[in-house]
């Protein structure tokens, strides 16, 4: 509970900042202005489409090489845990989560690892690839339009995609995955083999296309949310600005940082979109009202559900005391 307390305390203190740089008086005739509340409905779901999603990802990785195989109900309680109930499991975000789930699931320490940090990296590599689809709709003017100091960073991306797939041929995968040396090597082969599944994801659509699949849906459906926010405040922008505006200020994930980010995804989001040609204040009170759907809602169910929760954290705490 102090993890979620802190959490709102410190949502309270972003949002308040960037309030008061959005002009008080502006801020309240928003918030109490009619707006189109119906766009609700689509925030809500685009987020069970999220969630949805991300479940039928996390399933699909711990398939990989066929290592481990999680129930439906298993990564329901991890995507429900990872992305918002931190009071039944801790404030080190995602990651701890999911490799407490991997474990769960049958995969051994360093398989655990593996799939944890292979999930995360699918997260960005998906979300990349849409980054640079929407840089090159708006360098084209396909959807909107935005200068090259917006766009052509996008083009980094290829290099990364291809040093990814260097490092993870089979031969040297095998060779830089050993957990051998001090602790910056350790973490090296940790990425290495959480690369190659990843790899293996991407390149076995008929084994693994579900979760690829999983992971477009899960940010589709959270952009969604997103996007009907701005519907609520009357913010308009391209499908292309919106997917480029996200994916910069998403670049800290639920799963890299404590609290699922509270505070620094309301500032990155707010500043990003706003760099995009939106309104500052409406951008204010739009990223607020996704972030309610996007991270607060999880909790609710949580709240209902307390005795499996609190079984959850003791299975979690004792796969952490193993590990």
């Amino acid at each position: 509970m102090a993890i979620v307390i802190a959490a709102a305390a410190t949502t309270v203190g972003a949002v308040f900042v960037l309030a008061s740089a959005a002009g008080w008086t502006r801020v309240m005739r928003l918030t109490e202005a009619n707006h189109p509340w119906v766009w609700l409905l689509v925030c809500l779901a685009g987020e069970l489409v999220a969630y949805a999603g991300y479940m039928l990802t996390i399933r699909d990785m711990a398939r990989v090489d066929d290592c481990s195989e999680m129930s439906l109900s298993a990564s329901a309680q991890t995507v429900l845990a990872g992305f918002g109930v931190f009071a039944a499991t801790r404030s080190s975000g995602g990651f701890a989560v999911d490799y407490w789930a991997f474990q769960k699931a049958g995969a051994n320490k360093s398989e655990a690892a593996a799939r944890a940090v292979g999930l995360g990296l699918l997260e960005y590599v998906v979300l990349s690839i849409g980054a640079l689809i929407a840089s090159a709709a708006l360098f084209f003017r396909l959807d909107g339009h935005a200068g090259n100091s917006t766009t052509l960073p996008s083009l980094l991306i290829l290099p990364c995609l291809g040093f990814g797939l260097y490092l993870t041929s089979p031969r040297r995968a095998r060779r830089l995955g050993k957990a051998q040396g001090g602790r910056g090597r350790r973490w090296f082969a940790a990425l290495i083999r959480g690369a190659t599944t990843v790899r293996t994801l991407l390149l076995s659509p008929r084994e693994h296309g579900v979760g690829v699949a999983g992971n477009a849906a899960y940010w589709a459906g959270d952009i969604l949310c997103l996007w009907a926010a701005l519907q609520v405040v009357e913010v308009r922008l391209s499908v292309a600005a919106l997917v480029l505006a996200y994916s910069g200020g998403y670049v800290l994930t639920r799963r890299a940082l404590p609290a699922g980010g509270a505070g620094v995804v309301e500032v990155a989001l707010t500043l990003a979109i706003f760099w995009m040609g939106a309104p500052f204040a409406r951008t204010l009170l739009a990223v607020v009202i996704y972030r309610l759907f996007n991270f607060w809602l999880p909790i609710l169910p949580a709240l209902v559900l307390m005795p499996s929760i609190k079984r959850l954290r003791q299975r979690f705490q004792q796969g952490e005391q193993v590990a």
